[in-house]
């Protein structure tokens, strides 16, 4: 501890030190900048100063000689008279002047230099005065200035004049050593021989300038040295370099180097810099003497206690007990606190691992079994079925995931409750656990969905067996209370002979191959392939994309007439749902209802049909169709949700049609799922006047005995014994013997298929009610209805053919 406390004792110091250490360094560095700035404002302030005083003189000169008869004459004579005197005294290396025209008038130069020209001629453009700055040997600053005469009319003066005045005031201002320099475009880095030096400069000058840029840093990059400078150290003394960038008009690299002294900062930064060291380094001794000092004592006494507090961790109560206590001195301090708190810490911390040891035993059981049932749960399977994947490095076999939940288990407790799905799920897991051996696992994942892990399988068909086992132990039903329930499972199997499966993936595909079971019907099992991931991934993504055909409106009707046989009158139309999907194009629906019909997603859909066909009624009314109805096929989710009622009842009153208008489709699996709930259902609807229908009558698991208890209007003879009544004379007998019972039940018969005359004249003998069918007409597109319905529906009858509605398939 004590170490501890030295060493973090060190880190402040150091940290302080070194703080005040980088302060310094940024403030020099903040005094380089400044340097560098002062420096390019004073370049700057010279500039315009002498520029000013310039243009003024000239301004002047015009002035005076605006009352001769001549005035530009006059001036350009003064010019000549006193060019001696500009050059020497204030640096003018040449002076033209230009009329009205632009024309020359004067010149102390034999030639017009092009650059003179184009400076000019800018003063005539922008009638302003223009400066630039010129550099071949030398630089010069280009000066025009507007000069109107006593007529009015706009003359040019031209001054050229040299910069020595602007380097020699910023000398005396800065006290820097400076240099005109040139760096031509393609240079990276700072040498000699990169950097042209312009004149004049004394010998001695410029020596000393070539110097200080050999002596920079190899590495040093011209766009550095432009943009923070550098330190060159040179014969004992340090310099700042700075380069302060001249625009001129020929060249983009020309600067003034400026090469300022500050040995004298350096000296002073060192100073400082050794000040901090010494006196950090004072003042860490003391603290640390002082420190050892104050703690001496204290950290015996701490070395004691810390001595015997790790028997707290390795849980050794009574070998603390027994340890002597530090002894107590004349006065108490919070050592001795410390020591009691660490007996009285003792005790309670030896009762709280009595009651963490029963705890933890406790929630060991709670993590790893299912509180419902007292199997083992999800988190167990995975441990164990890791430890079945690892066994099988040493012996060879398989290792079998079974998944299966209880077939429409949602249905008992929306009809019976939960506490009593909870009691059949307890029926249920008493079966599961009948059919395991002593070395497999039966587990609770949640819900009404189990799992059963077989270890040491020599053969896959082993797993088979408890498969059937399975679906056996659910063929008598289930006792729960006063109620009796059929209820049945459907089982995925998944398995691996390789020691490096990831098990995660090998529950994941036992659950595919449950819900592909699932899908074919349930009450039976199903070996995962990898044709089922895909089928599972084409679901997911075809219901995507099915959610957006919904909001996108890509969803339709076509409507297929139904007729009365004996009359011909339509009686209206059965709504078959189209999917013109944007790139697949017409999906068909024996392809994506099977997939989407056990969905949530299928709700929105069905309501959306429903809505769909109180639409199209509406406008049946509005056209003068007012008796035509709709008959809508329902999926087994959508008839057993609780809003459906609910929904319908709103839609009549809010639309104000007549219920019997809409005729609801029902298949016997939406039957038989659940007889009694269904039934109940029925009558609510046909109480509020709806008309139920039976599609598919003869090709599912209902029987007559079914119907009579049911309060339907309609039954559909499937097109399957249709078709076969024209070669077989057993499909002959089933739809006369189904139509005769049928009426005798007091519904009527519908009849779907229909294709051919010859067809629709038994039908006729056998009494049957109504058809529909490619003979009648084929389904028709929403869009299209009304326009068939103008040239077939005459006087209340639809006036048919053979089939010439093309480009629609039946459903």
């Amino acid at each position: 501890m004590v170490v501890l406390l030295l060493v973090l004792l060190l880190t402040l110091s150091t940290a302080m030190t070194l703080l005040s250490l980088k302060k310094i360094n940024n403030d020099f560095l903040v005094e380089q900048n400044d340097i560098k700035q002062q420096t390019q404002s004073q370049y700057n302030l010279l500039n315009e100063m002498l520029l000013s005083r310039l243009e003024s003189w000239v301004e002047l000169f015009g002035q005076l000689y605006q009352n001769e008869p001549d005035q530009i004459q006059a001036l350009a004579d003064s010019f000549a008279a006193r060019f001696d005197f500009l050059q020497l005294n204030w640096q003018v290396e040449g002076i033209w002047l230009f009329d009205p025209k632009a024309a020359l008038l004067y010149s102390t130069e034999p030639n017009l230099a092009p650059h003179i020209l184009a400076n000019t001629e800018q003063v005539y453009i922008e009638q302003r005065s223009n400066a630039t700055t010129y550099c071949e040997q030398y630089c010069s600053k280009i000066l025009s200035i507007p000069i109107l005469d006593n007529t009015g009319q706009l003359n040019v003066v031209t001054l050229s004049v040299g910069l020595v005045d602007t380097l020699a005031f910023l000398n005396q201002s800065t006290k820097a050593t400076l240099a005109l320099v040139h760096l031509p475009e393609d240079t990276g880095s700072i040498s000699a021989n990169s950097l042209t030096i312009r004149g004049p400069l004394s010998k001695k000058n410029i020596e000393f300038v070539r110097t200080v840029i050999n002596t920079m840093p190899d590495e040093l990059s011209f766009e550095s040295l432009a943009e923070y400078g550098t330190r060159v150290d040179l014969n004992g003394q340090s310099y700042f370099i700075v380069l302060i960038p001249i625009v001129t008009e020929n060249a983009k690299l020309d600067y003034v180097l400026s090469a300022h002294n500050i040995t004298d900062m350096i000296q002073t930064l060192r100073s400082y810099q050794r000040n901090i060291l010494i006196t950090a380094s004072t003042v860490f001794i003391i603290a640390l003497f002082v420190f050892y000092i104050l703690t001496n004592s204290v950290r015996r006494r701490l070395v004691s206690l810390a001595a015997r507090l790790p028997l707290l961790a390795q849980r050794d109560f009574d070998g603390f007990r027994q340890q002597v206590r530090i002894s107590k001195h004349l006065f108490r301090d919070e050592l001795d606190t410390l020591s009691d708190s660490a007996y009285e810490l003792a005790e309670r911390l030896e009762q709280l691992d009595k009651d963490v040891l029963a705890k933890t035993t406790e929630l060991e059981n709670i993590a790893m079994y299912d509180q419902l049932t007292h199997l083992p749960n999800r988190n167990m399977l995975l441990f164990q079925l890791k430890q079945a994947v690892l066994n099988l490095k040493r012996e060879p076999g398989y290792a079998v995931v079974l998944i299966f939940d209880l077939d429409d288990f949602k249905k008992v407790n929306d009809s019976h409750g939960h506490t009593t799905g909870d009691h059949l799920l307890q029926e249920a897991a008493a079966r599961f656990q009948s059919v395991v051996r002593e070395t497999d696992i039966a587990c609770r994942l949640g819900g009404d969905e189990f799992a059963i892990l077989l270890q040491h399988i020599d053969d896959i068909s082993g797993a088979i067996i408890v498969a059937e086992k399975l679906l056996e132990r659910f063929r008598s039903p289930i006792n729960v209370d006063n109620s009796r329930f059929y209820v049945s499972t459907s089982i995925g199997i998944a398995f691996t002979n390789s020691c490096d499966t990831d098990v995660a993936e090998i529950i994941r595909y036992a659950d595919i191959a449950m819900y592909d079971a699932k899908s074919s019907g349930g009450n039976g099992y199903k070996l995962y392939n990898e044709a089922m991931s895909k089928l599972a991934i084409d679901k997911v993504a075809l219901e995507d994309e099915a959610r957006s055909a919904l909001i996108n409106d890509h969803f339709s009707f076509a409507l297929q007439p139904q007729i009365e046989l004996k009359t011909g009158k339509l009686v209206g139309f059965e709504a078959l749902l189209r999917w013109n999907h944007p790139v697949r194009g017409a999906v068909s629906p024996g392809y994506f209802i099977p997939i989407l019909e056990n969905t949530e997603f299928m709700l929105s859909l069905g309501f959306w049909c429903i809505e769909n066909a109180f639409k199209l009624l509406d406008e049946f009314r509005s056209r003068g169709y007012p008796d035509l109805k709709i008959a809508i096929n329902l999926a087994a989710i959508q008839f057993l949700d609780p809003e459906l009622i609910p929904y319908l009842q709103e839609k009549v009153r809010e639309t104000g049609l007549s219920a019997d208008l809409i005729e609801l489709e029902l298949t016997e699996r939406t039957l038989v799922s659940d007889v009694q709930r269904t039934t109940e259902i029925m009558h609510q609807l046909v109480k509020l006047g709806f008309i139920i229908s039976i599609d598919d009558f003869g090709t599912g698991y209902s029987s007559l005995s079914y119907l009579k208890n049911m309060p339907a209007h309609y039954i559909k003879i499937d097109r399957a014994f249709v078709d076969g009544m024209l070669s077989s004379n057993a499909d002959k007998e089933i739809v006369a013997s189904t139509v005769t019972m049928v009426q005798k039940l007091n519904m009527q018969v519908i009849a779907e298929g229909i294709e051919e005359q010859t067809q629709i004249d038994m039908l006729l003998d056998f009494d049957c009610d109504m058809a529909q069918g490619y003979f009648i007409a084929r389904p028709i597109f929403q869009q299209d209805l009304f326009a068939e319905l103008s040239e077939h529906y005459i006087d209340g009858n639809w006036h048919y053919g053979p089939a010439h509605h093309a480009g629609l398939n039946q459903s």
